[in-house]
């Protein structure tokens, strides 16, 4: 039988070597009971307590489904994965390409161990999660940190005498402490987090990961008390259980909760404190003032357009501020991007849609000119690709031909073949090399334009278009697009108030192929620009 290997280790449990351990102990298994090991699938410092985020295991899967293995064997049910909803999928569609689970601690798996074990899996989970939350509590309760680091802070390592190393012990970084009230000086002198924030980069301050300060690290969030204004271990309090993370069942993803201020846990540590009572009361107040300002609340409503949105003149990402206008966020919270222009967020949508329908629905002829210049493009590759298999084809007949004579006048001759074997051994290698070059030439993927592909572009477009023109569909129609455009560019322009708007993307580098005569091969602009009520203004051909 052929045999596919797992493993995994979860970073929070485990170390490294786990996996050889356990590749090891399955190898062992598959030879006592003679089978052939295929493929080995691994998944590092990965928790199984979702699959969405494991590519080891989905590649298992796809592998399992195009029939490349008889069996799965790892080293126990929990390896596999500890969610309760996980393994009786994962079983139940290895089960559909008759492909069975077999474990060195359960033995060939099935439904009944996939109930008890799966619930016994997840109630460890649980267990663990509830064991780790009373020893931060503890660990809270004599005045130790039960986190990471804080900006300000240094982590002290202490040996103890049974060998073991202390954790959450502090001290105040003094050089950080300083740029700490620093903050709080210019925050009650009437400064704004942005201001302070291009300030300390002004000044090339590191923020607290080491890169730009933000308007976002020292401002925070006022339901979960980040940030550095809100900090409350600066007035010498560890505050512990303000929030609580939960998984997201359909990503994996952890989101955060913030628990009822009741079930907070407060200790004081006075030898913590960097800022006093008065600084930090004053603090509070100017952000508790500034907090019921409309001007003040987050943007909660997701534009069409939200993460794709760059600026021209930075890069960086452009944000919906106010009057619902897409400004630069570098300049807006760090102060280290020039640009003042905005655009207003129904006028990009517009333009973007409206240059969109130009370009898919507008140009009937578009794939039947892409699908000829993709033909003419691959035709030519693929003559290349002949002209250098014949080229390495006859290099590879002249070393054969040259390894025989050096075998035959080590075989033959009474002379020392010293320097001969050394050549013998060049030719081999760049035999081997060829060899290589050779099979990458054959391997290599053959693609194909499909002749009715215009037919099917224009009936799906015609489906398109009516998503286009339904407000109401929008959404929908945008997941569509998003996965053709990488980004929207808005550059600075003649006329002020109209901004330029670019397309970039891979949507853009098909037009361009399409456009380009039979010059498809060079290197081509993947950009298009979103003219105001024009739509669709074509690269210049040639840059």
């Amino acid at each position: 039988m052929r045999a596919a290997i797992y493993a995994r280790y979860s970073s929070d449990l485990q170390s490294e070597a786990s996996i050889d351990d356990q590749i090891r102990l399955c190898r062992e298994r598959v030879e006592r009971d003679g089978m052939n090991v295929t493929q080995v699938f691994t998944d590092y410092a990965i928790s199984g307590g979702t699959l969405s985020n494991r590519p080891g295991m989905l590649s298992l899967m796809d592998a399992a489904n195009r029939g490349e293995f008889d069996v799965v064997i790892a080293e126990a049910l929990d390896r596999i994965s500890r969610d309760q909803e996980d393994i009786a999928a994962i079983y139940k569609r290895l089960n559909y390409v008759g492909i069975k689970i077999s474990t060195i601690s359960e033995g060939d798996v099935n439904e009944l161990h996939i109930g008890l074990k799966g619930t016994m899996n997840a109630l460890f989970l649980k267990d663990l999660a509830a064991k780790i939350k009373r020893g931060q509590r503890g660990r809270v309760e004599v005045g130790k940190i039960p986190g990471g680091n804080s900006y300000g802070y240094k982590v002290i390592r202490k040996l103890c005498d049974n060998g073991t190393v202390t954790k959450g012990d502090r001290e105040i970084d003094d050089e950080q402490a300083n740029i700490i009230r620093r903050i709080f000086d210019e925050f009650i002198a009437g400064h704004s987090a942005r201001q302070i924030a291009t300030h300390l980069n002004a000044d090339e301050i590191p923020g607290p990961t080491g890169g730009l300060w933000n308007a976002s690290s020292i401002n925070g969030s006022r339901q979960r008390k980040n940030g550095i204004l809100n900090n409350e271990l600066y007035l010498g309090w560890i505050v512990y259980n303000r929030q609580r993370s939960v998984k997201d069942p359909e990503t994996g993803k952890r989101k955060f909760r913030v628990n009822p201020e009741s079930e907070w846990i407060r200790t004081e540590v006075p030898h913590l404190r960097i800022i006093d009572t008065d600084t930090w009361e004053h603090a509070q107040k100017i952000k508790a003032r500034y907090s019921s300002r409309a001007g003040n609340k987050r943007q909660t409503k997701k534009r069409l357009l939200t993460g794709l949105v760059k600026c021209g003149e930075c890069g960086g990402g452009m944000t919906i501020i106010r009057h619902n206008r897409y400004y630069c966020s570098a300049k807006r919270e760090r102060g280290t991007c020039n640009s003042s222009i905005g655009i207003a967020a129904p006028e990009i949508e517009n333009r973007v849609i409206a240059g969109l329908r130009s370009i898919l629905i507008d140009n009937e002829n578009l794939v039947e000119t892409f699908a000829t210049e993709f033909r003419a493009e691959f035709a030519r590759l693929r003559k290349q690709r002949g002209a250098n298999e014949r080229h390495l084809q006859k290099e590879l007949n002249k070393v054969n031909n040259a390894i025989k004579r050096c075998l035959t006048f080590i075989t033959d001759s009474d002379e020392e073949p010293g320097l001969v074997r050394d050549e013998l051994r060049n030719l081999e290698t760049r035999k081997r090399d060829i060899d290589k070059a050779v099979a990458a030439i054959h391997e290599e993927q053959v693609i194909k334009v499909h002749p009715n592909t215009a037919s099917l572009y224009r009936k799906k477009v015609g489906e398109l278009e009516n998503l286009l023109s339904d407000e109401t569909a929008r959404p929908q129609t945008m997941d569509i697009i998003r996965s053709l455009i990488d980004h929207i560019e808005v550059h600075a322009s003649l006329e002020r108030k109209t901004p330029e708007v670019k397309l970039v993307g891979a949507l853009a580098q098909i037009l361009a192929f399409s456009q380009s005569n039979g010059e498809g091969h060079r290197d081509l602009d993947s950009t298009f620009l979103m003219v105001a009520e024009e739509g669709l203004e074509p690269p210049t051909r040639g840059l």
